[in-house]
């Protein structure tokens, strides 16, 4: 029996391992039920966790993997696993962590290997959410192996401040907000940031069609990865440095103009088709910021800092995408709240995009296997840790069906926009 088809039905009874005696039915005075031990929790787990939960349900078993793995002897004393919890990847387990133990110490890619190995597991993961305690989390199922087809059907009231992206390994759904936060997506050639952005841009694309979103790109690749969406962009470079500077510095302009007119008069806008939320798509941000010649960077850098440091509050938002998040690429990053991780080539570059002790606190991009474009490590707010998604795969026909379902409609042309000249 495989762990695919024996874990929803365990996680239906009971929400994970129920570690208690069951209760008799049906009886006045029932007979006693013998108390569940070790051996009938090891016989109810699916065979590939079947070692794991010996491990960590029978103490002697537990101690013994401790003091193998140099975690602890008898006159140091030892971590404690508290609680263990089926999940939809394997098992969730959270343990005390014995005095003088650092996160690090857990998080090392060795000491996890040798988790893995002791365990028979293909991986097992680390983070901390707490002071004091660690979650490993076993892994046996890779529950985002097989990528997700995009939605077809977008709500037409999309909220741009959850706009639907891929799923976590939960199976829920991932959701970006474009609105208010600026979005930074760094990721190793192939690691799928291209269906990022066709999957915000699907997700936002009705409220693209009716006007509520204002998209304009700047594709530094000469429009071969995003020429298609230029039907759907009010501004679309893809040529010469200046032409794409020159945009975004018009962009700062609008900007600064959308500030003037909201002063005092609307403290968070809602986007309308008369007040849009304007969305800039810069794609291989590094071309300008570090590849083009000293001038032009500097152009860059202060039009790119304008726009983050002051678009979110009238309604202007910037997603772009590099390969490697280095300080040198994304001189600003700071100012690129929202990041997103996917497969990255170094352990270094974790904590580029994910900040000082990204991995331990469970963001392993440089983990990311070549055959899954499109898994990512996120962190939500008000959540501890990163969490695993996927984005939606984005086939030729979607691309096709985005860039021909959500062109802008033409608004009615307002007379009054256009001041009558006088005859003499």
């Amino acid at each position: 029996m495989s762990l695919a088809t024996t874990i929803p039905p365990l996680l239906a009874a009971g929400g994970g391992l129920a570690f208690v005696a069951r209760m008799a039915l049906g009886s006045r005075s029932a007979p006693a039920v013998r108390p569940e031990t070790v051996a009938d929790w090891v016989a109810a787990a699916p065979m590939e966790l079947k070692a794991s939960i010996l491990v960590f349900c029978d103490r002697a078993q537990e101690l013994m993997m401790w003091h193998e793995l140099g975690f602890g002897s008898p006159k140091e004393g030892y971590p404690t696993a508290l609680d263990v919890q089926y999940t939809v990847y394997g098992l969730d387990v959270d343990v005390q962590m014995r005095g003088g133990h650092k996160t690090a110490d857990w998080t090392d890619q060795a000491t996890l290997d040798a988790f893995a190995q002791y365990l028979g597991v293909p991986e097992v993961t680390a983070l901390s959410e707490s002071p004091g305690f660690i979650r490993l989390q076993v892994r046996v199922l890779d529950t985002l192996a097989a990528p997700s087809l995009l939605p077809v059907a977008v709500p037409e009231d999309v909220d741009l401040e959850a706009v639907p992206t891929g799923v976590f390994e939960d199976g829920s759904t991932w959701t970006v907000p474009v609105q208010g936060r600026h979005i930074l997506a760094a990721g190793g050639m192939g690691s799928g940031k291209s269906s990022l952005l066709w999957s915000l841009v699907n997700g936002m694309g009705p409220a693209i069609r009716s006007g509520r979103v204002e998209l304009r790109v700047i594709d530094p690749k000469g429009g071969m990865e995003l020429g298609y969406l230029e039907p759907l962009c009010t501004r679309f470079s893809c040529t010469t440095a200046d032409e794409m500077v020159g945009q975004l510095e018009e962009t700062v302009t609008d900007l600064q103009a959308a500030a003037q007119k909201y002063r005092g008069k609307v403290r968070k806008p809602v986007p309308t088709p008369d007040n849009p939320l304007v969305v800039t798509i810069i794609d291989e941000a590094a071309t300008l910021s570090a590849f083009s010649d000293p001038k032009m960077q500097a152009r860059f850098e202060r039009a790119h800092g304008l726009l983050l440091s002051q678009g979110r509050a009238p309604l202007y938002s910037v997603i772009e995408t590099v390969i490697d998040p280095s300080k040198e690429n994304v001189p600003q990053r700071q100012l690129l709240p929202y990041r997103v991780g996917m497969r990255m080539d170094e352990a270094a570059q974790v904590a580029m995009i994910h900040g000082q002790g990204a991995r331990n606190r469970g963001s392993y991009c440089d983990r990311i296997p070549h055959t899954t474009p499109g898994v990512c490590f996120v962190q939500e707010d008000g959540k501890a840790g990163f969490q695993r998604a996927r984005a939606f795969m984005v086939t030729d026909e979607d691309v096709d069906r985005i860039a021909a379902q959500y062109k802008p409609v033409p608004r009615p042309v307002n007379l009054a926009d256009f001041p009558q000249e006088r005859v003499a």
